[in-house]
């Protein structure tokens, strides 16, 4: 809901991308309980109220929604509208809400032009059809009975991107018509507690005391250029307030591997030097490789992984069984899957205590901060 870069749009291309397998599987049914055709009394009202709570935070943003035209079966659509202070948070889309009150969905949503009611995973190639041309991935698509909802089938695109499987969470009507790009959302919770729930903050890459106020959740991706620019800025501010503010930062995997040559395989080495030498010499890796960040190349990123796996006292032999590995793509696509779960579709994406900051305005994560530390101290911030 908010402007997206070149990779951003990719990455939401990514998410809508699928081809039928060679053997397919029928599509399980489940019987489900019959939809209200109108949406609940009170909708209009607490949509207002969610929206602000689940879009990026805005100091003095406000929310206005209307009806919207478009279709889903069990849903209602509204516009939703959000403006302030910021032109850059600025936001306008379209989002449904399900007739019964439950469920809330904003993401790309797209329409079949010929829809089949789906009877196996064949009848999903449209999706890979539509998006073959715009991503240079092969992909695979399975239905996921588990996740069926508000009578929507629950599906899974598993793209491969050299580096194993990464699968994207999807929804598609039964009659094959119309596909979500993403997951639904309890419409009756508060989205922030909901997003705590949905990231997992065991056994991860994390600085700050453990008894900390604020929990600050990082995705990123160590070739993005934004990345490096906004952690230094963070970097400073908590640094000026050391004392004042009490922060545990949690740094999460979300390599946007299809444009950035060699981010999955600094993710794999981050999470290897994580594993053989702790946190701290993660973090160094992550500020050394920051450092370089405009030299490095597919092939240098391997040597500079090496000499700093050896530089924090890892045995090269303990590095090489781990760096590129299948387990350690293993957990870097973990990260990559939690961030899809959550709609992250660009990096850096932050949430501090569930709340989404897009840190578009220099100020917009210290003005946050200073509503949980008021006497938070600001900085000088370098273009």
């Amino acid at each position: 809901m908010r402007k997206r870069n070149r990779a951003a749009l990719l990455l939401a291309a990514l998410s809508l991308f699928g081809l039928a397998p060679a053997r397919t599987k029928r599509a399980p049914t489940h019987p489900s309980a019959p939809v209200p055709e109108a949406p609940a009394a009170g909708t209009e009202k607490r949509l207002v109220e969610y929206a602000g709570l689940y879009l990026p935070w805005d100091p003095d943003g406000k929310i206005t929604v209307q009806k919207a035209t478009l279709k889903l079966p069990g849903f209602s659509s509204w516009r939703v509208q959000r403006t302030g202070r910021y032109e850059s948070l600025k936001a306008e889309a379209v989002v449904f809400v399900s007739n019964d009150g439950k469920w809330f969905f904003e993401g790309d949503s797209f329409r079949n032009p010929s829809p089949t009611p789906l009877r196996s995973e064949a009848d999903l190639a449209w999706i890979g059809a539509r998006y073959t041309k715009l991503v240079g991935a092969r992909a695979r698509m399975h239905f996921v009975p588990e996740r069926d909802t508000a009578g929507l089938k629950g599906i899974a695109i598993v793209l491969e991107s050299g580096f194993g499987s990464v699968a994207i969470p999807g929804l598609v009507t039964p009659d094959g018509s119309i596909y979500l790009a993403g997951s639904l959302w309890d419409f009756q919770a508060d989205p922030r507690a909901e997003r705590r729930r949905r990231i997992d903050l065991t056994a991860q890459r994390v600085s700050g005391p453990a008894d900390a106020a604020v929990t600050i959740v990082e995705y990123a991706d160590m070739e993005c250029q934004y990345c490096r620019f906004r952690g230094k800025q963070l970097d400073k501010l908590l640094a000026a307030n050391n004392g004042i503010a009490s922060v545990r930062r949690h740094y999460k995997f979300f390599p946007l591997w299809f444009t950035h040559a060699w981010a999955m395989k600094a993710a794999s080495a981050g999470d290897c030097l994580f594993r053989l030498s702790g946190a701290p010499a993660f973090f160094r890796f992550k500020e050394l490789v920051y450092g370089r960040q405009d030299n490095l190349s597919v092939s240098a990123i391997d040597e500079l992984a090496i000499t700093s796996a050896e530089g924090e006292g890892a045995a090269r032999s303990d590095f090489l069984g781990c760096y590129l590995r299948d387990e350690s793509f293993d957990r870097v696509r973990k990260d990559m899957d939690e961030g899809y779960r959550l709609g992250v579709n660009s990096t850096p994406t932050y949430f501090v205590d569930g709340t989404q900051i897009a840190w578009t305005e220099d100020k917009i994560m210290e003005d946050f901060l200073r509503t949980k530390f008021p006497r938070l101290k600001t900085i000088v911030y370098e273009k």
